[in-house]
C-alpha cells in the first residue's frame, strides 16, 4: 500500500470522550476541533476503500473521494444524537466513493456485506427488527456475531439450518436489503445543514 495511505491507516482513533468533546466544539464552529475530528478519522477512509477491493490509482482516488464524504459527515454530525462519529461517517464516506467512482454492483454488494463484519457498526442496531431466521442466515453466511466463525457457503448454511439453497439465497437477499435500509438511516439521521468553519 502507498506509504501515505499507510500513515493514514495508522492514525490512532480518538477515545469516545475526546471525540464527543471535539464534536461539540466543532458543532459550534471551532475550526481546530473540526480539523482534529477529520484528521483522526482518515483511517476510516482508507479502511473503507480497501474493503472495496481497490488497488493502485483507484484506491487513491477512492480515498480522495472518501475524504470529501468524511468532511461532509463531520460538518453534519450532531454529537447529541447518541452515535459515534465513526458509525455516522462510514455511510457518508462510502456514498462519496460510489458517486465519484462507478463501481460494479458486485463490488457494492461486497461492500455492504463487509459492513456486517466491521466493528464500527453496532450489529444489534443493524439487525434490529429482522426476523430471527434471517438473522441466523446472515450470521451463518458471513461469520458475524458472538461466537461466529468463518463465512460459509449457502450449501453449508442450508444444511445447518434445514433449508434449501434457494431458501437461503432468498432469505439472504431479504436480510441484506434490510441492512442496506438500516445503513441508509444511519447516514441520514443527523441534521442536514452544514456546520463548522468550511473546508480544510
Amino acid at each position: 500500500m502507498d506509504p501515505y495511505l499507510r500513515r493514514l491507516a495508522a492514525i490512532p482513533p480518538l477515545r469516545a470522550e475526546s471525540e464527543h468533546e471535539l464534536a461539540i466544539l466543532s458543532w459550534h464552529g471551532d475550526a481546530g476541533a473540526r480539523d482534529e475530528l477529520i484528521t483522526s478519522s482518515l483511517r476510516l477512509v482508507v479502511l473503507r476503500a480497501r474493503l472495496l477491493g481497490l488497488h493502485g490509482s483507484r484506491l487513491l482516488d477512492a480515498v480522495q473521494s472518501g475524504t470529501v464524504g468524511l468532511i461532509e459527515a463531520v460538518d453534519r454530525f450532531d454529537p447529541n444524537r447518541g452515535c459515534r462519529l465513526s458509525t455516522y461517517s462510514w455511510w457518508w464516506i462510502g456514498q462519496a466513493m460510489r458517486q465519484s467512482l462507478p463501481l460494479p454492483e458486485l463490488v457494492q454488494e461486497a461492500d455492504l456485506r463487509s459492513n456486517l463484519r466491521t466493528p464500527m457498526y453496532d450489529e444489534e442496531n443493524l439487525l434490529e427488527g429482522l426476523d430471527r431466521e434471517l438473522v441466523e442466515v446472515l450470521r451463518a453466511r458471513f461469520g458475524i456475531g458472538a461466537g461466529s466463525g468463518r463465512p460459509t457457503t449457502r450449501v453449508e448454511v442450508a444444511r445447518r439450518l434445514g433449508l434449501t439453497v434457494s431458501q437461503v439465497r432468498t432469505k439472504e437477499a431479504n436480510a441484506l436489503e434490510h441492512v442496506r435500509r438500516r445503513l441508509a438511516k444511519v447516514g441520514h439521521r443527523a441534521p442536514h445543514e452544514h456546520r463548522g468553519a468550511g473546508p480544510l
